[in-house]
Order: structure tokens, then sequence, then C-alpha cells
């Protein structure tokens, strides 16, 4: 059980993933204070833009690398994106081709620009899937659907807060 407890051990210390901590950097450099802008929704789908911005800044609201702001004159960067696509497809058929399960895609764009120039310090387009199952209400359709976009929302900036670590 000794061996096993060491090998694990220097198998997580050997593979270079580490939670974020003051010695990270960031592709904001020396900027400290952050504005997260609303995102833009480009699709039909209402709501998805304050989905994506409300899990944004709660992912990055727990970040020690920079303090988030509301105030984007006081900003040093601004993070700006939209929400390019999103679309449900049946992922799933049971009996009498009845779909039973569905899967919702969001696609994302976002940027990160100097507060004085505008200029693009950063950019990254993402892309996330989450299933539900599908349902005869339809009610009960939609707020799946609602949680998926939700759940991918979540996952989308947690891999826009990785992405932007310098270290990872």
């Amino acid at each position: 059980m000794r061996i096993i407890s060491v090998l694990l051990l220097l198998l997580l210390s050997g593979c270079g993933y580490h939670t974020p901590g003051a010695s990270d950097t960031w592709v904001g450099g020396e900027a400290r204070t952050l504005y997260v802008q609303l995102f833009d929704n480009q699709t039909i789908e209402p709501y998805l833009e304050n989905y994506i911005t409300d899990a944004l800044i709660a992912e990055l609201a727990v970040s020690r690398l920079f303090e988030l702001t509301e105030n984007p004159g006081k900003a040093d960067v601004r993070l700006v994106g939209n929400v390019k696509d999103f679309t449900e497809s049946a992922t799933s058929y049971g009996k009498s081709d009845q779909i039973t399960e569905y899967s919702a895609t969001m696609a994302i764009a976002v940027r990160l620009l100097d507060k004085n120039s505008s200029d693009i310090i950063w950019q990254k387009s993402l892309t996330r899937s989450e299933d539900y199952l599908a349902t005869i209400n339809k009610n009960l359709q939609l707020e799946g659907q609602r949680l998926a976009a939700i759940r991918v929302s979540q996952r989308l900036a947690e891999d826009i807060y990785a992405s932007m670590l310098n270290s990872f």
C-alpha cells in the first residue's frame, strides 16, 4: 500500500498539472484589473449571453492573478466575447425511432483587449456540448435545454480561464 501511495504521489507531481497560484502568469501580463463585458448573442436562442457571462465572472472571481471590476473605466483590460452558434441535435433514439437524448452545443469567441488601444492581447474560439434527456412534455424539454446551456457555459468559462493561464 505504501508503494502505491508513493507511486501515485510521484505520478501526480510529475504531470505538470497544478492549481493556479501566486507564481503563475496570465495572458494579460502586468494587467491587474479586468472588466468582463456582457457577451453578444449572435443566435436566436435567448439568454445565452447571460449564462456565459455569469459563468465566466464566477470562474474568474476566484483568481489571484487579477481583480474583477464592474467599472470598465477602472480596468486595465477588457474581456469581450460573443456566442456565435447554439445548436441542438438528437443524439440517441429509442424504440420506433423515438428521440431519447439531445445534445446542446455552444460555440463562442472571446478576446482580451487592451484598455487604452483596444488592441487584441489574446483571443480564442471554443465549443462545448452537453447531453440532456428528451421528454414528451415540451416545458420539461425546454428546461432540459436551458440547464444544458448553463452547464455548457460553466464548462466554457473553465476552458477560458485555463486558456488564459500561461503556465498551463
